[in-house]
């Protein structure tokens, strides 16, 4: 029998568990829409945010006027998925950290625990999930917030970063995938399947040599036999773990599989491959092109956006997807050095969703060639009216340049940084 029912919100009271509320989760402050209600506050934060009607569910909570139970049981407690909590305050100060410092600590943490995770992985003990949920939380709701500043903190830690690891690589993919499918309004459930898929698809190189993942030359026909069987292996290993998502499962299974049928493990075509394997496929292929991988150099974000639009095209990708990645990333993503119609050099610190040809810049170099001693920043789609109308001509590679963009990206986010 069905444990769940709809009342309105004026019925909930602390002791019910919320199975569901009438609005999407990501128009409201909580994370998850799954939660037992300890706090009044809770019901008052439901009722600004315009909720009208919960799903409650008697079974893990109160019914409708059932008297308020004096203290939830441990086991209730303990599987609940509670509202985000609230931003930790400091005892120097009570102003609320900035995006930029928030990102940073929430980035810094996330990839500490995911670093914990593969180092027992390594050790021959089964991944954690339970201790990877935290943290798929935890990004989705910096991401949510502050979806910006979150994209400047993955940009700074791929700069700075001189040799990737897989937990760097999970990591990266991770926060890809869930700024994807927050543009595509994928569910709270879907989004956990994705952020835990995209931190554990690779966890199959732990059964390879220890030297394939990080080779720097070009891969030898045998050992690109070994690194196909990379998504089973990792099927293997979460085989080790109990009441793993099936979703999840299928992510990591299928991530090297592509539409057109020239993936691996099984060369399956679109119709057998999942919709949120697709999307994370899609995260995890723009991390690789702009990473050095078995001995190719990296490619500007520039021209790994239009290297999956042509896939896309091509039918390798679903084109639909790649539009909302393009969206969400830009034609020059943060971070892309440019080059301007009045030979100024510039650097692209924050997107216009509008006008995808003209985002937010901050000019490094005048039209002289020389470098600013105060770099300007210019929205490209709200130009001064004094000043000669510039547009991009084309993306530079800072190594070309002699350019240090962490140090002027740090500037976009008040130089906090991983």
């Amino acid at each position: 029998m069905d444990s769940t029912k709809r009342i309105s919100i004026d019925q909930l009271t602390v002791g019910m568990f919320i199975a569901g509320l009438d609005q999407p989760w990501y128009r409201t402050p909580f994370l998850l829409h799954k939660w037992l209600v300890t706090n009044p506050d809770d019901i008052v934060q439901l009722k600004r945010h315009g909720i009208h009607v919960v799903t409650i569910d008697t079974k893990r909570g109160l019914d409708v006027g059932a008297a308020p139970a004096p203290e939830s049981s441990a086991a209730v407690v303990e599987e609940q998925a509670s509202p985000a909590p609230a931003e930790p305050t400091t005892p120097q100060s009570n102003e609320p950290p900035s995006p930029a410092a928030a990102a940073a600590a929430v980035y810094r943490q996330a990839m500490e625990a995911v670093e914990r995770v593969f180092l027992d992985i390594e050790a021959g003990q089964p991944p954690k999930i339970v201790a990877l949920k935290p943290v798929v939380r935890d990004l989705l709701k910096q991401i949510i917030e502050q979806p910006e500043a979150m994209m400047i903190q993955f940009c700074l830690d791929k700069m700075r970063r001189f040799d990737g690891t897989l937990a760097n690589h999970g990591m990266d993919v991770c926060v890809l995938t869930l700024i994807l499918a927050v543009e595509n309004k994928c569910t709270e459930d879907e989004m956990e399947a994705l952020g835990l898929g995209a931190l554990m698809h690779d966890i199959g190189f732990v059964r390879l040599p220890r030297n394939l993942y990080r080779k720097t030359s070009a891969l030898t026909e045998q050992e690109q036999v070994l690194m196909r069987q990379h998504p089973q292996l990792a099927a293997s290993v979460l085989a080790q773990v109990d009441r793993v998502p099936e979703t999840v499962t299928r992510i990591i299974a299928e991530h090297h599989e592509f539409q057109d049928g020239t993936g691996f493990p099984k060369l399956v075509k679109a119709g057998a491959i999942s919709p949120l394997t697709q999307l994370m496929a899609l995260a995890d292929a723009y991390d690789d092109l702009v990473t050095t991988r078995y001995g190719r150099p990296p490619l500007l974000p520039h021209d790994a956006i239009r290297q999956l639009f042509v896939l896309g095209a091509k039918g390798r990708y679903d084109k639909t997807l790649v539009e909302v990645a393009i969206k969400v990333l830009g034609v020059y993503p943060l971070g892309s050095l440019i080059k301007l119609n009045t030979n100024e050099c510039a650097m692209v610190i924050g997107l216009n969703h509008e006008d995808r040809l003209r985002p937010r810049i901050r000019i490094i170099k005048g039209v002289d060639g020389e470098r600013q001693h105060q770099p300007v920043d210019i929205d490209l789609q709200h130009q001064p009216s004094d000043q000669p109308t510039r547009s991009i001509l084309r993306a530079l590679d800072p190594g070309t340049e002699h350019i240090d963009l962490p140090q002027y990206l740090d500037l976009a986010v008040g130089g906090a940084s991983v």
